[in-house]
């Protein structure tokens, strides 16, 4: 509105009750929720008789991010029951960015690399703003300096 793109008198009718929904990938309950709806709506639209999800491929929709949130995980969907020759939804009827996410959690995973990501996520989620890092971590600031330096966290680096 303050651009100039949106119709200022449309934002303050629409503007009644802000809504606030957390991105997908802070409501991991809701994913498998999520995508067994949109396969059961897109396989009755593509008139294809897949039915559920593989363990593996139930894990790997966990473990993603979603950046693209709800869209993203119908699209994912969409592109599975087109995919797919069986029953059920199977780790290579994703699309490829997926299939490299479900070698990845084949790989041994240490605590050493949890905490590392769950650092690196936490400072990338508060823009490397340490303070705040340090404070959803629920630990010291100082604490997360020697953390960082352990791990070799730079900002923009993985």
């Amino acid at each position: 509105m303050k651009k100039g793109t949106f119709r200022e008198d449309l934002y303050y009718r629409l503007n009644v009750i802000p809504l606030f929904v957390p991105p997908l990938r802070e409501r991991k309950d809701d994913i498998l929720l999520l995508a067994s709806r949109f396969l059961e709506k897109c396989s009755q639209e593509k008139g294809k008789d897949v039915k559920g999800f593989s363990p593996d491929v139930s894990e790997i929709f966990l473990a993603h991010d979603w950046p693209g949130n709800v869209r993203e995980l119908e699209n994912v969907i969409e592109h599975a029951v087109i995919v797919a020759k069986n029953r059920m939804i199977l780790p290579r009827d994703l699309p490829q960015s997926f299939t490299q996410e479900a070698e990845a959690l084949q790989r041994p995973f240490t605590l050493f690399d949890h905490e590392r990501d769950l650092i690196l996520k936490t400072l990338e989620t508060t823009n490397w703003n340490k303070h705040q890092a340090a404070k959803k971590l629920n630990i010291t600031r100082s604490t997360l300096y020697g953390k960082i330096k352990r791990y070799g966290l730079e900002k923009g680096h993985d």
